[in-house]
């Protein structure tokens, strides 16, 4: 009688902790689902919208020349891209400008999950080939006898930047950043730099 009664408790105990454990694995599956859903949302705005293309308007009021820009976005979190610059601009007082450039580059996004993804704060790397002219500078009347050729150079440069971009939800984007790059020596430039930068200010779409 009592072995009867020991199993009934034993029998109730067990459905107990059952329908505790296949209550917590519902609990856990609604909590995932609604993530899956938010995670989903960036992942389907991500393959809807992969492409983008914006154009630096700071290159087209300073210099002026055309800078566009393109990314393809892999995920929610990286992208890889290229810029483009062709300057129009022939002002001596800048000295040491760019004339063409190319850019490749990848990007990495941090700090996305709350957005759509591919947007926010971002790390990136990439190569920059470019020709520059060495302009004589002129500062307060002669000119630098230290830097008096005029001739087009070719240089590879390796470096990194960082950068917000801000993507609404029809697809609009702002896409600020800053960076530079270490220069690989390829120019026979007397008066070479070590460095190049890299800034921009792009408005655009991503479609």
């Amino acid at each position: 009688m009592k072995s009867k009664i020991k199993r009934n408790i034993m029998k109730k105990q067990l459905f107990m902790i059952l329908l505790a454990i296949n209550f917590m694995v519902k609990a856990q599956n609604k909590t995932d689902s609604r993530e899956t859903e938010s995670q989903k949302s960036m992942t389907e705005f991500s393959k809807a919208k992969r492409h983008s293309l914006s154009l630096d308007v700071v290159a087209g009021l300073v210099f002026p020349a055309f800078n566009p820009r393109y990314e393809y976005v892999l995920n929610k979190y990286s992208g890889i891209g290229a810029d483009l610059n062709i300057n129009f601009g022939n002002d001596d007082w800048l000295g040491v400008f760019d004339k063409f450039s190319f850019s490749p580059y990848y990007r990495r996004y941090f700090f996305s999950k709350e957005d759509y993804g591919a947007k926010g704060f971002y790390g990136e790397g990439f190569l920059k080939f470019y020709t520059y002219e060495n302009k004589p500078i002129i500062i307060f009347g002669p000119e630098n006898p230290t830097n008096t050729n005029d001739k087009t150079y070719f240089e590879t440069a390796i470096g990194i930047s960082i950068g917000w971009k801000w993507v609404s939800d029809s697809g609009f984007l702002i896409d600020i950043n800053t960076g530079f790059g270490r220069n690989l020596g390829f120019a026979d430039d007397p008066n070479k730099q070590d460095f190049t930068g890299k800034f921009g200010l792009n408005f655009g779409w991503q479609f």
